[in-house]
């Protein structure tokens, strides 16, 4: 990611990325003068060497300002990051052999690091790390001693994250999903930078006020999920509320080509409140899929009955409260590993099928496909279109306002001065063999008089002298 961040010396263009080919670490670049950049526009690099837990990473980077101060603390102190997820292979070992923990961890590494000073945990970077099933003191040893260890069935990682921002554009939420299928919020607007761990930032917590995640991805057999897209963040219909969304599967190793197990698309309701929904030894705050509204995806259409949306409080499906929605993706290995894009009220999002058969040109992938989703972010329901160029990546979508409309009789404005505009779009598939234009729901849009005031004396301000 390239972005402007201010740093001790002042504003900067800043590019912080991978290392390429899933590297073991990121670095930061000053690419403010592009014409005079040499080696002394390295601003720094962070690799395994400086924490164990850096793991090879394959997600995005980002650049983001941080409020470091506590809550209360007036006036409050803000700080650029660079933030990025430790990826995956966390727990092998380094040149010098020396172990990761196999904890998924999200670090924030200070932008204003001098070059010649070393990295030290809590003072120019800070490590979050993520529970393994609902335990921070599960030891991954696995690696080290070749014993059974979770990660012989499922390996532990953090590929990608999403952030919702402020008044004062800095971090109050991330949401990130890891390859146990855990969703997890962290919220930064309760604490400073002193308490930057998973006890104190996640909102949600289980028995021994152990910090547990809004929800854990499964499918219908009770297999976990993996998270790898980012999942993306809607302001919900209450204060500080959020409709997230996000699609399991992976396609990270080898085996992942031949992987069958159904994924899925989920959205639930981040309500704003810190309440688990069951007291019973909860192991996320929404417990499960079956306090969501169950949808599906056939013909070309995604389907979802009406519900309330609310925080479930039973497994009854006929219930007409819900904690979201969500659809098993129709296809066998179908899987969705790339971003959504919203328009207006709808969700857009690709999914990929990758092709099962062993003798395959590597070299040529294009028996692959997927299907390319729109969906209503509240309710659910939209449709979907096959593939026609093999194997897709996150859609672009174009407004096409030359062609704009109006509604209502001869597209003239209502008695308040408000028309409602029609703006068609396309979408733009692009795939390995290549791209092509699709149709997409038109959005509209109130232009004209929004509002307007009420002036009670206005006779009297027209006469007076």
């Amino acid at each position: 990611e390239v972005a402007e961040a201010k740093l001790d010396t002042g504003w900067k263009t800043v590019l912080v990325s991978g290392t390429g080919n899933g590297g073991r670490g990121v670095f930061a670049l000053d690419v403010t003068n592009p014409s005079t950049f040499n080696s002394s526009n390295v601003m720094w690099e962070f690799t395994q060497k400086d924490d164990p837990d850096m793991g090879n990473v394959v997600g995005t980077p980002r650049i983001l300002r941080f409020r470091t101060s506590e809550k209360d603390s007036l006036p409050p102190t803000y700080k650029w990051f660079a933030v990025v997820a430790s990826g995956v292979n966390n727990y092998v070992a380094d040149s010098s052999g020396t172990f990761g923990s196999g904890y998924p961890a999200l670090f924030l590494l200070d932008l204003s690091k001098d070059k010649g000073t070393p990295w030290t945990k809590d003072t120019n970077y800070y490590k979050i790390s993520i529970p393994v099933n609902g335990n921070l003191d599960y030891i991954n040893t696995y690696s080290q001693t070749g014993g059974t260890a979770l990660s012989v069935t499922q390996a532990t990682g953090l590929v990608n994250f999403s952030y919702a921002l402020g008044a004062a554009r800095e971090v109050n939420y991330i949401f990130m999903g890891d390859l146990h299928g855990q969703l997890w919020k962290l919220d930064f607007t309760i604490v400073g930078s002193s308490n930057w761990n998973i006890d104190r930032l996640s909102p949600f917590t289980g028995s021994g006020s152990k910090p547990i995640p809004l929800y854990v991805a499964k499918d219908s057999s009770g297999n976990a999920q993996p998270i790898t897209s980012p999942p993306m963040i809607a302001n919900g219909p209450l204060p500080k509320s959020h409709y997230v969304l996000f699609g399991t599967g992976s396609y990270l190793t080898a085996s992942d080509q031949f992987l069958t197990t159904p994924q899925s698309v989920y959205m639930v309701y981040d309500n704003a409140k810190p309440d688990a929904d069951t007291t019973s030894a909860p192991v996320s705050a929404i417990s499960g899929r079956n306090r969501l509204k169950l949808g599906t995806a056939s013909g070309g259409s995604v389907s979802v009955p009406p519900f309330k949306l609310g925080r479930a409080a039973t497994n009854l499906d006929s219930e007409p409260i819900r904690s979201g929605w969500y659809f098993d993706l129709p296809s066998s290995g179908e899987r969705m590993i790339s971003s959504m894009i919203f328009s207006g009220e709808t969700a857009i999002f690709s999914s990929m099928i990758p092709i099962t058969q062993n003798t395959v040109d590597q070299c040529f992938p294009d028996n692959g496909s997927g299907k390319t989703y729109e969906v209503k972010i509240a309710g659910g329901a939209g449709s979907f279109t096959v593939s026609t160029v093999g194997l897709m990546g996150l859609p672009v979508q174009f407004d096409l306002t030359d062609a704009a409309t109006y509604l209502g009789a001869n597209q003239n404005t209502n008695n308040t001065g408000r028309r409602v505009r029609v703006i068609p779009t396309k979408k733009i598939q692009i795939g390995t063999l290549g791209t092509s234009v699709i149709g997409g729901q038109d959005k509209k849009e109130v232009t004209g008089r929004l509002n307007w005031r009420q002036i009670n004396n206005f006779q009297y301000l027209k006469n007076s002298p």
